[in-house]
């Protein structure tokens, strides 16, 4: 048996001011680089054999005090990366209110069925998220810890697949900044232990 840790980023700028940032390259503020350094505390007396991180810098940034601590590579994945909001990156949520009003309520109240436009919907993630476990898995063997380290929107569709829950539910799933999701693997099958521990920030 071995373990998944689905790591959040560290927070940026944008996470405190509601602004989407998607594929934009935001870098982790003092309070994120802060969190990355607590998470690798977090893990010093924790096995840890590999660690994969999605390619935008604010995950980078968090992987960063991980990997030196393990002396561990960090695997960067494209399939990593956060959701696509296309038109709504960079946007606050009070400014994609006004532009696309029915789109950003469908996005919170039934986020299954909402584009972004020019974006990517949650089924796509969770499909390439889905499929980067998988990948992880098969490089790495059940019986390795493994931490990933992604974005909210990766983690959330994650969490879903992983528990067979509809994505309809998934605002339902708090999932905090340089937070760590764990799920325990064996034999294919992939038994939750902990979501979204943040007790160490």
């Amino acid at each position: 048996m071995g373990k998944i840790y689905l790591i959040r980023h560290g927070q940026t700028d944008s996470n405190t001011v509601r602004r989407f940032q998607g594929r934009i390259n935001t870098e982790l503020n003092d309070a994120g680089k802060q969190q990355s350094v607590k998470l690798a505390e977090f893990f010093r007396d924790k096995p840890l054999h590999a660690i994969y991180c999605s390619p935008l810098v604010r995950a980078k940034m968090t992987a960063e005090p991980l990997a030196a601590m393990k002396q561990l590579p960090v695997h960067t994945m494209e399939t990593l990366q956060e959701i696509s909001f296309g038109g709504w990156e960079g946007l606050c949520y009070d400014e994609i209110a006004v532009k696309w009003p029915e789109e950003i309520k469908l996005f919170y109240e039934n986020p299954q069925l909402c584009l972004p436009p020019e974006g990517e919907t949650f089924s796509k993630v969770q499909a390439r998220a889905f499929k980067a476990l998988q990948d992880i898995l098969l490089a790495e063997g059940e019986d390795k810890d493994i931490a990933v380290i992604s974005h909210g929107g990766v983690i959330r569709t994650q969490i879903c697949a992983l528990l067979d829950i509809p994505l309809a539910n998934f605002w339902r799933i708090n999932v905090h900044n340089a937070s760590t999701t764990c799920f325990t693997v064996w034999d294919g099958n992939f038994t939750a232990d902990i979501i979204n521990d943040h007790h160490y920030l």
